[in-house]
């Protein structure tokens, strides 16, 4: 026991080891590739493919390359997504070596925050392994987009450092506070609900000063809160950027099908208070982990069950708890604390999100967990005083540990390969959530050019689950596209068109897709009003999403207007819409003009943006044909 405390205690060796752990059970993610929402932000981006274009990223949207609406701004994230690409090009390794970097340096964090705060090195150090290794991690971690919780925890811990050292360096604690407003500001720009992170941050300040407050009164609580009007600094130039990029504060719940939307506050909590036995779950085993939280797999209407009783007994329990801890364990008040506010903004109470879970929303309140379990670890093994405890409870505690730990970090490193491709991702789903319609839609996606018979065969399985499936009707259209099915295309897109809702839904570039598509079939049946009337609208959804801009390419040329196409591709490039995809149009359209060597260079420069883009390689193979004796 005296040997564990004394490495406990020493000032390097804690937090190496708790680094050396998460590269370990996180190295697998190296072999991983773009999966999920990484497709659309980083490879069908054309906002990150130059470093000049930075600049431009504090004024714009998260998803502005691709669609309007969303409300969601993080510019930060995204300039280190430009970085990556500069390095990296499009190979997904640098990007899944950033976010471990990134994991690691928040394993440190919280080891430091437990120490600058005297929590005994043991607790600290079993606190940072916990974090280090929890599943629930693993979306945050592996899919590389998952970095804006990573950034906004990395800042937040600037912030959070600055402010600490502020304390201790009273002669310069101006500049320290310029510092940790400026951390502050930066974690915002990484993610949206960091902006609850200096309310944590002066929970922790008045547990550390508990004693003088309660006995000062009113003068003490205030010289402990003042200072915090540092980081109402950093909303002004934060408030102003939003504005400027036309990015609102409202949540755009009311357009994405978030049946939460219209629910009165009381019975959002109502809700929430059934899902937060998911929170919890997910929090203390970390399995099974699921891509995507909605109404399909979660009960969101404000109705009193078993439930939404035992979740509100726990969220009660715990706030009771966190109250009457107070004077014996502040530290257990602190963690509650945390918890519950770092959850605050994306808890759908305040006001409904699109979603209502993301495992990747529980990366930074996990922190609160690994406090408690390490807490609890401590106490059973008698290891809060100098004095050595009896072997047999030392025992016990340390085996806990381990099993913990072991049973995590094998949960996290069998769940990172799940995060591999969509394939395995959506595999995964389909096994733990089966009457979703997610994974039959995303699984047929990724067999639609390789096995045709099989997506088609998903697509049905998703439209048996729920019938209006909107990615599920998407994806077959596109599919009786491809096999030359066009009136079973023109009916399925047709009904779709005319079952459009009349408001402007967040899914704006899936709307442009489906207009788009549309005017292909009107196209290739001879309507050529019509089909421009689509491409028209297809254009006004995604006026900067390649797929939508491709088929509407597509659909000039199959209107025998090949010069349109050619100019719609060109304005595309002109954008910044630089892709693959765009680029390899381009080239077909120009060789159906007999223009062989301008042709050439755009599949070359597809293949450039992406060395495996099949379609490029094999034009050019066409183009350059091997020599034959």
């Amino acid at each position: 026991m005296v040997n564990i405390q004394k490495f406990a205690a020493y000032r390097h060796w804690p937090w190496l080891l708790a680094v050396g752990l998460a590269g370990l059970v996180y190295a697998n993610t190296l072999g991983n590739g773009f999966t999920y929402d990484d497709t659309p932000i980083i490879v069908n981006n054309p906002t990150i493919r130059s470093l000049a274009d930075v600049p431009r990223l504090f004024l714009a949207g998260y998803w502005d390359h691709q669609q309007d609406g969303g409300n969601n701004y993080r510019p930060l994230l995204v300039t280190t997504l430009a970085v990556d690409y500069a390095l990296w090009g499009l190979r997904p390794v640098g990007y899944h070596l950033t976010n471990l970097i990134l994991h690691a340096a928040n394993t440190v964090w919280v080891w430091w925050l437990l120490r600058c705060y005297h929590a005994a090195p043991w607790l600290a150090l079993l606190a940072a392994l916990v974090f280090a290794v929890h599943p629930v991690h693993t979306e945050a971690v592996a899919n590389v987009v998952g970095r804006a919780e990573l950034l906004g925890m990395c800042f937040g811990g600037l912030m959070w450092w600055g402010w600490v050292q502020a304390r201790w360096d009273t002669e310069r604690a101006g500049w320290w506070r310029a510092l940790a407003a400026a951390g502050y500001l930066a974690a915002m720009l990484s993610k949206e609900n960091m902006v609850v992170l200096p309310a944590a941050l002066w929970l922790a300040e008045v547990l550390r000063a508990r004693h003088r407050l309660w006995r000062a009164g009113w003068p003490a609580w205030w010289a402990t809160t003042r200072p915090f009007f540092w980081l109402v600094i950093p909303w002004l130039p934060y408030a102003g950027l939003r504005l400027v990029s036309q990015q609102g504060f409202q949540p755009t719940g009311a357009l994405s099908g978030n049946p939460m939307y219209a629910q009165t506050l009381w019975e959002r909590l109502v809700t929430m208070a059934g899902v937060s036995l998911e929170w919890y779950r997910l929090v203390f085993l970390g399995f099974p982990l699921k891509p995507w939280y909605d109404a399909h797999n979660l009960a969101l209407t404000p109705v009193w069950s078993w439930r939404t009783g035992l979740g509100g007994l726990v969220t009660l329990g715990l706030v009771v708890g966190a109250v009457a801890a107070v004077r014996r364990f502040p530290l257990l008040t602190f963690a509650v604390g945390f918890w519950f506010i770092t959850l605050a903004l994306v808890s759908n109470i305040i006001a409904p999100l699109w979603t209502p879970l993301g495992e990747r929303w529980l990366y930074v309140p996990s922190v609160a967990y690994a406090i408690a379990v390490a807490w609890v670890l401590v106490r059973l093994g008698g290891m809060t005083s100098q004095q050595p405890a009896a072997a047999w409870r030392v025992g016990v505690s340390v085996g806990m540990a381990l099993v913990l730990f072991i049973g995590y970090a094998y949960g996290t490193s069998r769940r990172n390969l799940d995060w591999q491709s969509d394939w395995r991702l959506f595999t995964r789903f389909l096994e733990t959530d089966p009457q979703h319609p997610l994974p039959y839609t995303s699984l047929a996606h990724a067999w639609q050019t390789t096995d045709p018979a099989q997506a088609r065969a998903y697509y049905e399985q998703a439209l048996a689950r729920v019938p209006n499936f909107f990615l599920a009707l998407l994806g077959l259209a596109q599919l009786d596209l491809r096999e030359g099915r066009i009136e079973a295309a023109h009916a399925r897109l047709g009904q779709m068109v005319a079952a459009k809702p009349p408001e402007v839904v967040p899914t704006d570039a899936d709307w442009g897709l489906v207009h788009a598509l549309y005017a292909r079939t009107l196209a290739l049946q001879g309507d050529t009003a019509h089909a421009l009337e689509q491409i028209a609208e297809a254009r006004r959804y995604g006026p900067r999403d390649a797929p939508t801009l491709t088929s509407c390419a597509i659909a000039y040329v199959n209107l025998g207007q090949p010069a349109e196409a050619e100019s719609l591709l060109r304005e595309a490039l002109d954008l910044g819409v630089d892709t693959p995809t765009i680029r390899f149009n381009l080239g077909a359209v120009l060789l159906r003009q007999g223009r062989t060597d301008e042709a050439e260079r755009h599949f070359e420069a597809a293949l450039r943006l992406d060395p495996d883009f099949a379609p490029a390689r094999l034009a050019l193979d066409r183009l350059r044909p091997a020599d034959t004796p």
